[in-house]
């Protein structure tokens, strides 16, 4: 039978109730759950580390306790240099580097065996193998068909809270552990996870489901903090959270236009868009951090892009695109 093993990183506390969404759901077919922190942060911070006390302290992890390993590590990354452009390459540089820590420990305990599959996601990604019986085998059908050793699994994210879907498709790559053995250097098992994220086409059904920043304002503040992009104030992430759309930075150069991977949307839950236990918690989950007149405040604060000749000028722009990926 095939095994999954999901390997991810951790950061803080404020993680904690996605981290159980991700054992719960997971939790009929995953072998192993590999766990990696680190005592620093992306951006050179120390903070200790938080991982064990988590699971520790609440009795709902319980039940998956003696399937998860724990990495931790104490490797201090220098702080974001903001006079380079190159910000993200940095934070990112030790991303990869924290996270391929878990390979020598997966390659070391799974290399010998057949039909071995590792899921590189992140802490708020869950694959869902509770919401249909037949999930697993939809997977497996997947990982059957590939002749290089991985697949991209589509993921769908939400973005500040549980109902608040982004309106793009992306990735979270699975590789066989022989494809994982090959990755060479301190952060090769990194780029298999980032060199494979980026947008692909959604299946009949989605598997992976992300909830990022699905916390309290103040934990959202703190995990841009911390995390490998950096550039955004405090400001433009309140304004995200206002009009509903990703934080748009000043310092990397980004405007707001109409492209829909530009916005979120809050939406009904249902058995094709979420988890079971998510629609069934959604109550208590919640965040209730977008402003409810998030559409009505996108208006008042970007006139511009609502005006009849943006909004022709850039559907014009979309099209022509369109004309020129058909005829290359």
């Amino acid at each position: 039978m095939t095994k999954i093993i999901d390997t991810f990183l951790f950061s803080e506390p404020h993680e904690k109730e996605v981290l159980l969404i991700k054992f719960i759901v997971g939790s009929d077919y995953i072998t192993e759950w590999v766990i990696v922190e680190n005592e620093y942060t992306f951006q050179g911070e120390y903070k200790g580390v938080f991982a064990q006390q988590v699971l520790d302290s609440d009795e709902r992890f319980a039940p998956f306790r003696d399937r998860i390993h724990l990495i931790s590590a104490s490797l201090q990354y220098p702080a974001i240099d903001y006079t380079r452009k190159d910000i993200d390459t940095q934070g990112m540089a030790s991303e990869r580097r924290q996270r391929s820590l878990a390979q020598k420990y997966i390659v070391e305990k799974y290399g010998h065996e057949s039909d071995v599959w590792v899921l590189l996601s992140d802490a708020d990604e869950v694959i869902d193998f509770d919401s249909f019986s037949d999930n697993f085998t939809f997977l497996t059908t997947q990982l059957t068909a590939a002749n290089d050793g991985l697949v991209q699994v589509p993921r769908r994210r939400f973005w500040y809270d549980y109902d608040n879907l982004w309106n793009a498709v992306r990735a979270t790559p699975i590789v066989t552990v022989q494809r994982l053995a090959q990755a060479t250097g301190n952060i090769g098992m990194g780029l298999l996870r980032s060199d494979y994220i980026g947008a692909v086409t959604e299946w009949e059904r989605t598997l992976v489901f992300e909830y990022s920043y699905c916390y309290r304002r103040e934990h959202i503040l703190r995990k841009f903090r911390t995390f490998p992009h950096g550039g955004m104030t405090d400001e433009e992430i309140a304004q995200s959270m206002r009009c509903n759309h990703i934080p748009i930075s000043k310092f990397r150069n980004k405007k707001l236009d109409l492209h829909k991977e530009l916005w979120m949307e809050k939406v009904a839950l249902t058995p094709h868009n979420s988890p079971r236990y998510v629609q069934e918690n959604f109550t208590t989950l919640r965040t209730n951090i977008i402003d409810e007149m998030y559409v009505a405040n996108r208006k008042i604060d970007y006139p511009h892009l609502y005006s009849l000749s943006h909004r022709v000028g850039f559907w014009l722009k979309q099209l022509g695109k369109k004309i020129v990926q058909t005829l290359k």
